[in-house]
């Protein structure tokens, strides 16, 4: 199989294109800098310049492929929401044009749990609503809708795949940051700890992509993916500072008082139209305080997707390959 993957010198898409080489499957990445993206880009993939707000770019890409895998995006809990749509909802069509003009067979565009919305989850499937929030949420909504849209007006196939919390070795964002606010004790539980985690270990994600990529019941479907697991996040939190050796962190805001925090904060990061996003804010909240308890049972059902590594195994995997490189911070190293 020739499969073309967007963001190959991402944390995500990195990891696709990687497995996909191992598995004797020709490779190419979609990269918008070459001589950057060789840095970070798995071995042995053909490297191609391309913008998804480009289509002329996005054409030559697409010339022979079989299958694209999606994964190149705007992310962020403060995006400029012109921005996020221009990148993430058009460049979205204009891959989804390319692809049908070349005779892709599939599709597989990496969407986000986001979508369904910053509220307590207790089981929720696929089938719930759409909720719309910040930019990032509203702008991954909208192009799950395009995706779907286009193959229920018969175009190829395509898959959406949902991802919550994803880590691992290659992470650069999510876990990093975590760890700043708990190694410099910035870090403050909201409620008392138990919400529940809606993580997936980068192999895991990697899996399913792969199973979705194949799978003929997958045509036109939606996936939630996470890792099976019901962790609250002081278990998750705990397990890293005991590993570090750092201090557990002990302190409790209410509910009500940092939730109304986040939207005065928002409020006024909008009126100074601030480029940086506010200590708290709905993205943060959901990852603090929201329960995020998703059903998998479709992606076990359809795909034959079973999550293997939990995160006892998968954090030490994860932390030393942030020691080995340098980038614990510099109070948990």
């Amino acid at each position: 199989m020739l499969a073309l993957v967007t963001g190959a010198s991402g944390f995500i898409g990195g990891a696709i294109a990687a497995e996909l080489r191992h598995r004797g499957h020709e490779v190419r990445g979609l990269v918008r800098d070459i001589d950057r993206a060789r840095a970070t880009a798995p071995a042995g993939i053909e490297l191609v310049p391309g913008d998804v707000t480009d289509p002329a770019s996005l054409a030559r890409a697409a010339e022979g492929i079989e299958c694209v895998i999606h994964t190149a995006g705007l992310v962020g809990d403060w995006l400029d929401r012109a921005e996020a749509r221009r990148v993430n909802v058009e460049g979205t069509r204009n891959l989804l044009a390319a692809a049908d003009a070349a005779g892709v067979r599939r599709f597989v565009h990496m969407s986000s749990l986001s979508v369904l919305g910053t509220r307590h989850h207790h089981g929720t499937d696929e089938s719930a609503p759409y909720r719309y929030g910040d930019a990032y949420t509203d702008t991954k909504i909208a192009s799950e809708q395009v995706v779907r849209r286009f193959t229920s007006l018969g175009g190829m196939d395509t898959v959406c795949l949902r991802p919550g919390f994803v880590y691992g070795p290659g992470d650069r964002q999510v876990v990093p940051g975590l760890l700043d606010a708990l190694a410099t004790g910035q870090f403050v539980y909201v409620g008392d700890g138990s919400k529940e985690m809606n993580t997936i270990y980068i192999d895991d994600l990697v899996e399913v992509t792969l199973r979705a990529a194949e799978a003929p019941a997958a045509a036109g479907a939606v996936y939630n993916i996470n890792d099976g697991a019901r962790t609250p996040i002081r278990d998750f939190v705990g397990f890293l500072t005991d590993y570090l050796g750092i201090p557990a962190p002990t302190r409790h805001v209410p509910p009500p008082v940092a939730i109304a925090a986040c939207y005065a904060l928002e409020g006024a990061a909008r009126i100074a139209r601030s480029s940086k996003p506010p200590r708290l804010n709905r993205s943060r909240l959901r990852f603090v305080y929201y329960n995020q308890h998703y059903s998998i049972e479709k992606a076990r059902r359809e795909l034959g997707f079973e999550p293997r590594t939990g995160y006892r195994e998968a954090l030490p995997r994860t932390l030393e390959w942030f020691r080995a490189g340098d980038l614990l911070p510099a109070r948990a190293a």
